[in-house]
């Protein structure tokens, strides 16, 4: 414990000197417990940037279009162009869920968790479609597939 406490110590040490373990330098658990409390009062001022909800947007737009970019740029394979698709669901949920908490209303949740059930049975009927279209073809190439025309 005390070796936990001396750690915990040269964390937080107001005069930034370290202690160490030896018995000529070890200081009192009330000294600690001193500087844990002024550590602990003074925390809120540490804190430097809180982000706003605005800012937390950035990774809803950073997944939504890397999923975009996937489905543009990749026009070949099946499989890749179904997790780009997750991804999207994947971005467009911590939307909802960020603008829910940022505005204290459940309905955002209750849609993130519609839209996650959504996204499951959605890669079920996927993956099921990949397994068809491999046992008709050994393939998973779209440009294999343009005699099907459905």
């Amino acid at each position: 414990m005390l070796n936990l406490l001396i750690k915990i110590n040269n964390m937080i040490n107001i005069t930034n000197e370290p202690v160490s373990n030896t018995s000529t330098s070890i200081i009192s658990t009330d000294q600690m417990v001193e500087n844990l409390n002024r550590w602990m009062l003074d925390l809120p001022n540490q804190l430097t940037h809180v982000t706003s909800w605005t800012e937390s947007l950035l990774l809803f737009l950073l997944l939504f279009f890397i999923g975009l970019s996937g489905i543009v740029f990749n026009y070949r394979n099946y499989l890749v162009t179904m997790l780009c698709i997750e991804i999207m669901y994947l971005g467009i949920t911590i939307c909802f869920l960020i603008v829910s908490v940022a505005t204290a209303d459940p309905k955002g949740q209750i849609y993130g968790l519609i839209l996650l059930i959504v996204a499951a049975a959605e890669s079920a009927i996927g993956l099921g479609v990949l397994v068809v279209l491999y046992k008709f073809g050994n393939s998973i190439d779209f440009s294999d597939y343009q005699e099907l025309r459905g």
